[in-house]
């Protein structure tokens, strides 16, 4: 029997409701609301509506001094799951990786940055350092001694829950035998301006499911599991305390904030995930419900709730009260207290429920109570109709997982916005006057493929991503198409409108129609709506390699038999933000270019494709070692790659200078390897230096594999450590 089946052997946790996972369930037994005013920062507006802040003195837990608050949390909760799973992370090495879901980021730390800016005319921009969602992967990878495959997700809400289902795939697919998974975001000005101008917010505290409710309560926290394959559990004696033996993703592709009104993909993903698992509805004995208060979103999952299980709706309760909703936290949180409920054969209650609502016509559980559970479900959906459902099973249950089968695939087609020309870009106010040479996209080319409604509407960002998805891919409803689009920084434009309108004015005008595109998997929703694609919707953020780990998902939910096709690309934007500290921190000059640029290939199975534009053989992802051991990466590679079928040796040098002497040591390593030289290319000197720029690297290796005949080796390597190699033939 096949024993790459994903258990969990660690749980930790930080939240409104306490520190670990024994005060986390006290705080469920005794109904402990979790919600108080805001303390974390002021609020002029919104100050003295509850929340789920994290009261306790992040240092006093044992946090690390450096990082955002969204990183320490998540440092907290990893800690605490390796102690539980007396897991020696250092042995574990290129077979351990981290994958988290964040949706925040270090955004809490960059408004300080831009408040200064604002209000003082100070550019200050050290707390941006740890902007980005990835960060806290990149602190806990490096603390902890783990090399392996290592990003990650950001698709707002349902971060969480899609990074906890990556890391089961890696496990399964033998990429990994540990993955630290999980979620974690900090509150910020941001999301609670965002979903205040929304007025989604409940100013008494969430009422989920409740006749009189009126909206959501924000959060914060952090929670990591300890997935491992059985084998690598069972070879050191580690405790299991539940299998995931069921997960699945799907999109709505129908509205950029609201859910889809009848449910339908709630039900595909929890469908997806009873497929994945083997099993009928009937098997679920509890299901712990996304359930953020608001009107429709309630509404909608109690539909696909009584399509799936007809009158026979089992046992669900929503925990957002004790925890406030934490946005990418909230999945992996709420996998924690399944995981827990499971262990203790105890259903948790609803708190904040008090009246049915006759439009649903179910309640939910409103007391702790004793349940028989086999098999339990945890739902989180985000924004962009991002749908994810997990299924965790006792450890004695016999898993009946569907394995995924891995094989090459074919690029049918492949859009491209970029390279840009080299022009001078002038920094715009608040920021201090200066100019930057830059690899600009100016006005984009086929903008006429897009509607009127998205040019006036969209931002830049999301019509770049548009337009390479429509030129590589033609809309078929027959065809279940998924999407996983990276990005290193997402919309930031959108987002810095936004903040900057909230700071200035102190909250008195929000612009509400600018937050929605301000999260990071705001292109990637939006190709799904334009497309129609209902199947997975992901936004890896993984620094330089987004484009790989979006290229690794694709090629897994065709492997997975979860689609017919796969978009896999990345997209990333000029923005004076990252201009002007990059300027002050002496990042940009004559030989490191700022860039941007769109890519979108599709994808489907080779046998699907007799005459494809190439062949994706491999894709891998991980981290480097430091000192750089050149001949150590270089067996890494050929450890994936037949080197026999590879003539080129593309790389992401002439970008970064400090990686251009690597680059070119792993191409000598390799060619002494091959006993012929590899031919040595590069690219970042046609597009420039952006995060997204592998994947326009990807275009120029499927175009040298066209012109040439012969396989293409992609190889991508980060200032902060994480590597990614994908192999590309005919």
């Amino acid at each position: 029997m096949p024993t790459r089946f994903p258990v969990i052997t660690g749980l930790g946790i930080v939240s409104a409701a306490g520190s670990g996972v024994d005060e986390t369930w006290r705080a469920i037994a005794a109904g402990t609301d979790g919600l108080r005013p805001l303390s974390l920062f002021s609020s002029p507006r919104y100050g003295p509506v509850p929340t789920g802040e994290v009261r306790r003195d992040l240092r006093e837990l044992g946090a690390p001094l450096r990082g955002s608050r969204s990183d320490r949390l998540a440092w907290l909760a990893a800690r605490d799951a390796i102690g539980a799973a007396k897991l020696d992370s250092q042995n574990v090495g290129e077979r351990g990786g981290v994958l988290l879901g964040g949706s925040v980021g270090g955004s809490f730390g960059s408004e300080r940055f831009l408040t200064t800016l604002i209000k003082d005319g100070k550019m200050r921009p050290r707390p941006t350092r740890f902007h980005e969602c990835v960060s806290a992967v990149e602190i806990i990878a490096d603390d902890f001694g783990l090399f392996g495959p290592s990003l990650a997700i950001s698709t707002a809400c349902s971060s969480g829950a899609l990074a906890i289902a990556a890391a089961a795939e890696l496990i399964m697919a033998g990429e990994a035998d540990v993955m630290l998974a999980g979620g974690a975001d900090s509150l910020s000005r941001m999301t609670w301006g965002g979903f205040h101008s929304l007025l989604l917010v409940d100013t008494a505290g969430c009422r989920p499911f409740d006749a009189g409710r009126a909206g959501m309560s924000l959060g914060e926290g952090a929670a990591v599991l300890v997935l491992e394959a059985e084998e690598t559990a069972r070879r050191r004696g580690a405790k299991i305390l539940a299998r995931l033996t069921g997960w699945g993703a799907s999109c709505d592709a129908h509205h950029a904030t609201a859910p889809h009104p009848e449910g339908a993909g709630a039900l595909a993903a929890m469908q997806s995930a009873l497929r994945r698992a083997g099993l009928e509805p009937a098997a679920i004995g509890y299901v712990n419900a996304h359930g953020t208060g608001t009107r429709d979103n309630d509404l909608a999952e109690s539909k696909a709730l009584k399509q799936l299980f007809g009158d026979r709706v089992p046992p669900f309760s929503s925990t957002k009260r004790y925890f406030g909703h934490s946005l990418a936290a909230s999945g992996a949180i709420e996998a924690v207290v399944c995981i827990e409920a499971l262990r203790r054969q105890l259903l948790p209650p609803n708190p904040g429920f008090g009246k049915m609502d006759p439009a649903i016509g179910l309640a939910p559980v409103t007391e702790l109570r004793s349940e028989k559970l086999t098999h339990v479900m945890s739902n989180s959906f985000g924004f962009g109709g991002n749908n994810a459902a997990l299924i965790f099973s006792t450890p004695d249950t016999t898993p009946l997982t569907r394995a995924a089968q891995p094989g090459p695939v074919a690029v049918s087609g492949i859009g491209v916005v970029g390279p840009g020309l080299i022009r001078v870009r002038e920094i715009e106010p608040p920021l201090p006057a200066g100019q930057v040479t830059v690899h600009d996209c100016g006005a984009l080319a086929d903008a006429a493929l897009l509607s009127p409604n998205q040019r006036r509407r969209l931002c830049r960002l999301i019509q770049m991503a548009l337009i390479a998805a429509r030129r590589s891919h033609t809309a078929d409803a027959a065809q279940r198409l998924v999407v996983a689009m990276g990005t290193g920084l997402g919309c930031v434009e959108e987002g810095a409108v936004f903040l900057d309108n909230l700071i200035s004015k102190d909250e008195r005008e929000p612009m509400p129609s600018r937050f929605p595109g301000s999260v990071h998997n705001a292109a990637a929703g939006q190709i799904a709506i334009d497309l129609g694609a209902h199947g997975l919707n992901s936004a890896p953020t993984a620094g330089e390699i987004s484009f790989e780990a979006a290229l690794w998902q694709g090629m897994n939910q065709l492997a997975a038999g979860e689609a017919d096709a796969a978009l896999v690309g990345a997209v990333d934007e000029l923005n004076k933000f990252p201009l002007a500290i990059g300027k002050r921190w002496g990042l940009w000059n004559e030989r490191t270019i700022p860039g941007e640029g769109a890519m979108v290939a599709s994808l489907v199975r080779a046998e699907k494709n007799s005459k494809p534009l190439a062949r994706v053989t491999a894709v891998r992802l991980g981290r480097y070692r430091k000192p750089f051991d050149a001949d150590r990466e270089a067996d890494w590679i050929a450890s994936s790659v037949d080197l026999k079928t590879v003539d080129v040796f593309l790389s992401g040098a002439k970008g970064w200078p400090a990686l251009d002497e690597k680059y070119a040591a792993v191409a000598a390593a390799l060619s002494a390897r091959a006993g012929r030289t590899l031919e040595y290319q590069t690219y970042k000197q046609l597009c420039g230096e952006f995060y997204s720029a592998s994947a326009f690297g990807f275009s120029v290796a499927v175009e040298l594999v066209r012109q040439r005949g012969r396989g293409v080796l992609l190889y991508t390597l980060s200032l902060r450590g994480a590597k990614a190699v994908c192999c590309v033939q005919p």
